[in-house]
């Protein structure tokens, strides 16, 4: 599909929420030489003005259909609840558009073949925001898995916390309308960091249990196991307590990558080698403060480093990358860095992990799992 005949890509933001006003208006203001952003539109047409005003954008609306025979863009950005992503992306591709599309993709695998289909019919692309993988810490940690710098990888740990007053404090948030609870939102984003790591899956485990009084959550902690070629992986995700954490184990034979997401931090640890019941005390003690130190000061660099990039104005959003590669495969006719395939798998895990949850749903909680003949 070729763009339209313009000096610079015209731009749409669906939904004018927190992500979109965070994240992704941001994100395309930033790139003023390459795209203009013309329109925002919102099923609250007030929110849309305000949003509209607010970011010095020309035209705002209710209604996306509108948007797209009047404003004519070149791209949306789609940053609706994923229940409307089917029909408001197929049909922004009908109309010309390229899309990038907020995660999850799509709450089933059947609408994200739809989505797959429309970006080959009308040769639109498509581009999930799975923006996690774009992290400074995340990617090193890829090349140096792949360099053996850790040995054989057995196992990945990834512990993501939100607090409750984020999502399951509101009641009428949408969030807690999912089939699968709050982990159909933020879940998406830890299976996706997971894939390039276990490669294929091979069988889906899944626990719940429920640590709020609301009587609108069913769960509110999750625990989720994944079996991949590779390695195995265990995500807890949890939304009852009252801080954040983003962090990522990887273990392997020869050592361990400790991921702060966060604080954008990242530590290699070989351990503390154990040493022979003939040695001294004095040696041992010499070994555990040489290892202490080796942490520390890896933390301490990561520490430093963070606090000049934040006085310095340069802190990391990783929608802001994320969206400049989308408009560089644009622009340059290239594959787009979050590729539809890749966000359909990650809804085909989740998809399997919300049947799991909801096979046994109480407020008690629910497990089970699904091996590896089952085809998930």
């Amino acid at each position: 599909m070729n763009t339209r005949n313009r000096s610079k890509l015209k731009v749409a933001v669906i939904g004018c929420g927190e992500v979109a006003r965070m994240r992704h208006l941001p994100g395309f203001l930033r790139l003023k030489k390459d795209v203009s952003i013309s329109a925002v539109c919102d099923v609250d047409r007030s929110i849309a003005n305000i949003v509209a005003e607010k970011f010095g954008i020309p035209h705002a609306y209710s209604d996306f259909r509108e948007l797209l025979a009047l404003d004519k863009p070149d791209i949306v950005a789609v940053c609706t609840p994923p229940k409307t992503h089917t029909s408001i992306v197929t049909e922004s591709m009908e109309s010309g558009c390229h899309v990038f599309l907020e995660k999850p993709m799509a709450l089933s695998v059947a609408d994200c073949d739809n989505m797959i289909s429309s970006s080959r019919k009308y040769g639109a692309k498509l581009c999930i925001a799975h923006t996690a993988r774009f992290y400074p810490p995340y990617q090193k940690a890829q090349e140096l898995v792949k360099n053996g710098v850790i040995g054989k990888l057995t196992n990945m740990n990834i512990l993501f916390s939100v607090p409750s007053s984020q999502y399951i404090d509101k009641k009428d948030h949408w969030i807690n309308k999912l089939l699968g609870g709050a982990v159909e939102e933020c879940g998406p984003h830890l299976v996706y960091l997971s894939l390039p790591f276990l490669k294929e899956i091979k069988s889906i485990g899944a626990f719940a249990t429920k640590t709020t009084s609301h009587s609108w959550v069913a769960f509110d902690n999750y625990n989720i196991m994944l079996e991949g070629k590779e390695a195995v992986c265990h995500i807890i995700n949890t939304y009852g307590g009252d801080y954040t954490v983003f962090e990522i184990d990887l273990i392997g034979t020869k050592g361990l990558l400790k991921l702060d997401l966060q604080s954008m931090s990242l530590v290699f640890s070989r351990g503390q080698r154990i040493e022979p019941m003939s040695s001294s005390i004095r040696s041992s003690g010499v070994l555990l403060a040489s290892y202490s130190l080796n942490v520390a000061g890896q933390i301490i660099k990561n520490v430093a480093s963070n606090a000049f990039a934040t006085l310095s104005g340069k802190t990391f959003v990783s929608h802001y990358i994320l969206i400049q590669s989308f408009i560089e495969s644009i622009v340059r006719e290239k594959q787009v860095p979050v590729p539809p395939e890749e966000g359909r798998e990650t809804v085909r895990i989740m998809e399997k992990i919300v049947y799991i949850l909801n096979q046994k749903s109480s407020n008690v909680g629910v497990r089970a799992v699904c091996e590896s003949n089952c085809m998930c």
